[in-house]
């Protein structure tokens, strides 16, 4: 009985072809930065220093991406909205399924440090209190807080002017707040970009 042979070739390893040696910041201007991240990079360290921690990859396989550079890609991601092969590639050619990993390590991340800068009414006593000030204030039952936003006119600065024009042609900065019935501000959040 004649036995027949096939050649089946094996995939080599895929080697991994990119590199985020150099810091993705080196080179930009302040306004190059805000313009690619949505954020200072006072504001991109302050991020990175407060989820370094979860960040943090104890692998010793090829070379884990630092904390910063998860930040900035996951960063370039959420300013840009954009598909995740097109931030791989705009990022240091990542491959997209590291991108979107990142992006939820990240996401993740930012949700297990909300309990450090929102604050949400914690106790029914309190939850009690705000519905019953909705209720008396505007009829409304159920009601624990009000979301809105709203453009803020501004002067229009010397610097970067443009980048503060809204799209009903003027100047403004973009904001938006979560409150109480006592107008107490449980998140505020505001655009400067």
């Amino acid at each position: 009985m004649a036995c027949i042979m096939l050649y089946v070739p094996v995939p080599a390893r895929r080697k991994r072809n990119f590199n985020l040696n150099e810091n993705l910041l080196d080179g930009l201007s302040e306004a190059e930065v805000k313009s690619r991240y949505r954020f200072s990079r006072n504001s991109i360290q302050f991020i990175t220093d407060t989820l370094a921690a979860d960040l943090e990859r104890p692998t010793g396989r090829n070379r884990a991406l630092k904390p910063q550079e998860q930040v900035l890609v996951a960063l370039r991601f959420f300013a840009s909205v954009s598909f995740l092969e097109v931030v791989g590639d705009t990022v240091g050619g990542i491959p997209k399924c590291t991108v979107s990993r990142i992006v939820s390590r990240v996401s993740t991340a930012l949700v297990r440090k909300q309990h450090e800068f929102i604050r949400w009414p914690s106790t029914a006593a309190e939850r009690q209190e705000i519905k019953q000030g909705f209720f008396e204030k505007g009829g409304f039952p159920g009601v624990i807080g009000c979301i809105d936003g709203t453009h803020i006119r501004i002067q229009g600065p010397s610097a970067h002017e443009s980048d503060f024009v809204n799209r009903k042609g003027f100047h403004s900065i973009n904001v938006q707040a979560i409150c109480d019935h006592k107008d107490n501000y449980l998140v505020l959040i505001v655009d400067i970009y």
